[in-house]
């Protein structure tokens, strides 16, 4: 999917008031503000919420406002950038992503599924629907920042439901404008309340949000994990007793 970029001079017509708060692993603020402009640029107190990761350098900017979210994304780099919400299983199967970047003067932004812990498709191939509502982006020589909107709960079995208490939220991007190349350490995974605005950052790994007590099955990642478990004991197992079976065969 394609959208237009473009940028439309912002005018804030209400007074802010800001409260920074460190949290480990970055920053967090939070602001009284009126529903931002999707219009490709940030502005000072312009969302209610925000937090930027300190290991990768990602902000996240955030307002709920009815029954949508409006979210900003800034990264200093200029290639794709994603947020991705509650895996149910390994790294980020079953996780909900928006990704997108800028090439030229246009915004390329999907509406992704991880239908595996490694790799995602569009909600759209697989039968749903691209559900961001508004999108705008812009890029300079270095930073991209990316604004959109959604519904707090689409409907979509694609897409994840943001409700009040913690998400796991998983933060990446990359150099290059396109939606394949690997991210490599420019990833992190954030605690995110997006009602109540705390956030904290919680390494590398997604951990799903039912193991902390959140929505959603953990039968799949348990399954996951005996999968692995009893292959590789099974490999082991194998490799072990083959040499003993050959050697026996050898001396009768």
């Amino acid at each position: 999917m394609t959208r237009a970029f473009h940028l439309v001079p912002h005018v804030s017509g209400w007074v802010l008031l800001a409260v920074l708060v460190l949290v480990a692993g970055g920053w967090v603020g939070t602001a009284a503000a009126a529903p931002p402009a999707i219009d490709g640029r940030i502005m000072e107190g312009e969302y209610a919420s925000h937090y930027q990761a300190r290991r990768i350098g990602m902000e996240v900017h955030w307002t709920i406002e009815g029954d949508s979210i409006y979210f900003g994304l800034k990264v200093p780099a200029t290639g794709w950038l994603a947020i991705g919400w509650d895996p149910s299983g390994p790294i980020m199967e079953g996780e909900d992503i928006i990704l997108g970047y800028i090439r030229g003067k246009e915004l390329f932004l999907q509406d992704y599924f991880a239908n595996s812990s490694v790799t995602h498709a569009s909600d759209v191939s697989l039968g749903g629907r691209d559900d961001v509502l508004e999108s705008s982006g812009s890029e300079d020589p270095q930073s991209t920042t990316i604004e959109f909107r959604r519904r707090l709960d689409t409907g979509d079995r694609f897409d994840r439901p943001i409700t009040p208490g913690p998400h796991t939220v998983q933060l990446a991007y990359a150099p290059s404008d396109d939606f394949v190349t690997y991210h490599g350490e420019k990833r992190t995974v954030v605690k995110i309340d997006f009602f109540a605005g705390g956030a904290q950052e919680a390494g590398l790994f997604a951990r799903p949000r039912s193991f902390d007590g959140g929505r959603g099955p953990f039968v799949p990642w348990l399954l996951t994990v005996a999968v692995g478990v009893v292959t590789i004991a099974g490999l082991t197992a194998a490799y072990l007793l083959w040499p003993a079976r050959g050697r026996r065969r050898h001396t009768d």
